[in-house]
């Protein structure tokens, strides 16, 4: 009978030894004892608790459980002690998180239990923990110890690579991104010719562009689709407005599909003037024709490289301005100066 007891705490002896298997090289001593902690009361993990006290106690090690309930239970946050492994349970969102810390090791080993799963009871909780311990002591013993100090700040330093310098090519693909521009563009749209007196009159604006990217020629023409009117006790005045520029321009691309430029240059403004007069007055139809400057500021938006929209500020000034009289009344002095908006498409090509 002494012999058959003998046998069986032989047996009990190397099945503890299969089931949490210690590290034999170098001077590292094994793990005698466990830390179970808790950080919730639900019924199956106070019974699993106990449980797994009791498997962990007949394999001979010492065991330390804290629940939920315990001020001193230890959250997986704290930094695992090198001389004892350690296993928590925690409940989220119905799952329980079983993490090893074994003896030496920083980063815990992570095994889930689902609560709502078929036939999870405290017995399979208990027994997937003491797998996972196991699990954790069977890792190679690099990964169970302790990370080395960090080295000194100088050495560090000196590890650091150095900061690579902006490459010379990137301008160069930030540019090459942008849509090329057309070499000929048309553009075509309504634009608002405002005097310093009467209202807005309205124009068609028709525009002609040739050059690189960077600069352009252009030559063009506005005509008036409605005439400015003026009107006095002596009569009436209808004035209709036509003019042909050529400017030069710059341009440059602010991003991928936006442009902005500006242009200057002469035109040649012509006006007709039709008049109807009260009685005891006379009326008359006349024409003048001058020289001016013009200016302008735009911009462009590009849908692809030969199609986009166009918006255009300019004014101007002409050297011998026209000015229209009802009887003794000067009503108003045309383009002295003149301020214009208009928007409308752009086309290109080639």
């Amino acid at each position: 009978m002494f012999g058959a007891r003998r046998y069986c705490c032989a047996t009990a002896g190397l099945l503890a030894a299969l089931a949490f298997p210690v590290p034999t090289s170098g001077n590292e001593a094994p793990s005698t004892s466990v830390l179970v902690t808790s950080t919730t009361s639900d019924a199956r993990v106070t019974r699993a608790l106990v449980l797994i006290r009791g498997e962990l106690s007949a394999l001979g090690l010492e065991v330390q459980v804290r629940g939920a309930d315990d001020p001193s239970s230890i959250t997986p946050s704290i930094t695992p002690e090198r001389t004892s492994d350690r296993l928590v349970l925690e409940v989220k969102d119905g799952v329980i998180a079983v993490r090893v810390f074994a003896a030496g090791t920083q980063t815990p080993l992570l095994e889930s239990v689902d609560l709502d799963g078929p036939q999870v009871t405290a017995e399979v909780i208990a027994v997937r923990a003491v797998e996972a311990l196991r699990a954790a002591r069977l890792l190679p013993a690099p990964t169970r110890q302790a990370p080395p100090n960090p080295p000194p700040a100088a050495s560090a330093a000196s590890a650091e690579p150095a900061p690579l310098a902006p490459s010379a090519a990137e301008p160069e693909t930030a540019a090459s991104s942008a849509r090329p521009t057309s070499l000929l563009q048309l553009a075509l749209g309504p634009t608002f010719v405002q005097n310093l007196q009467g209202l807005p009159q309205l124009s068609a604006h028709v525009a002609l562009s040739v050059g690189p990217r960077w600069g352009f020629v252009s030559i063009g023409a506005e005509g008036s689709l409605t005439g400015l009117d003026f009107e006095r006790e002596s009569g009436a005045a209808q004035i209709s407005r036509r003019t042909m520029f050529l400017q030069l321009g710059a341009r440059a691309r602010l991003h991928r599909v936006w442009e902005v430029n500006a242009r200057a240059g002469f035109s040649y403004l012509h006006y007709a003037a039709y008049g109807v007069a009260r009685p005891a007055y006379a009326a008359q139809d006349l024409e003048h024709g001058s020289a001016g400057l013009c200016l302008s500021l735009g911009g462009a938006y590009y849908f692809a490289r030969a199609l986009g929209v166009y918006f255009d500020l300019g004014g101007s000034v002409a050297f011998d301005a026209a000015s229209v009289r009802l009887a003794d009344e000067s009503v108003v002095t045309l383009d002295r100066p003149s301020f214009a908006f208009g928007s409308g498409l752009l086309l290109g090509a080639f």
